[in-house]
């Protein structure tokens, strides 16, 4: 092969290989129709992303809701993460038991009485374990919310 077509192959080579990598984060769209009849279009990625609704609730601290919005993210998201990603300010205790969330925003459990305290749930179920551990997945709804006496919550 003489020099004029091993510089061809090497330039279709190199060619093909960035129309490959164009492709690689290419953005398609996705039609939707809302429960009103309307009909949208939303550009979507082909990377996955995870979206859900986040709640901090310290109505019990007479503090209202202090943060109430939908998010999206990557998948792998723990709700310890997604807490952090509110920008409140925490108050945390790490343990080899795992993650506490002792205060957020300035409402502080440990301020407040020996059974007040930071709860999560995942789709209305409170997991039996600690907020680092527990992933996100599309569509779930993740509360945070302040009691000031957790052995009377139902």
């Amino acid at each position: 092969m003489n020099r004029t077509s091993k510089c061809c192959v090497i330039v279709a080579a190199l060619f093909s290989l960035v129309l490959v990598l164009a492709g690689c984060g290419q953005q398609s769209t996705q039609t939707t129709t809302d429960s009103s009849g309307t009909t949208g279009t939303a550009a979507t990625s082909d990377s996955q992303e995870v979206t859900y609704t986040l709640k901090v609730d310290a109505t019990a601290a007479n503090k209202g809701m202090l943060y109430d919005g939908v998010v999206t993210t990557k998948p792998g998201t723990t709700v310890y993460m997604a807490l952090i990603d509110t920008g409140l300010k925490l108050k945390v205790d790490n343990s080899s038991g795992g993650v506490y969330v002792d205060g957020i925003d300035g409402v502080v459990a440990s301020a407040t009485s020996p059974n007040a305290g930071w709860l999560f749930s995942v789709n209305g179920e409170t997991p039996n374990t600690d907020a680092g551990k527990v992933q996100i997945s599309n569509g779930d709804t993740v509360v945070w919310t302040f009691t000031a006496d957790y052995t009377k919550m139902q």
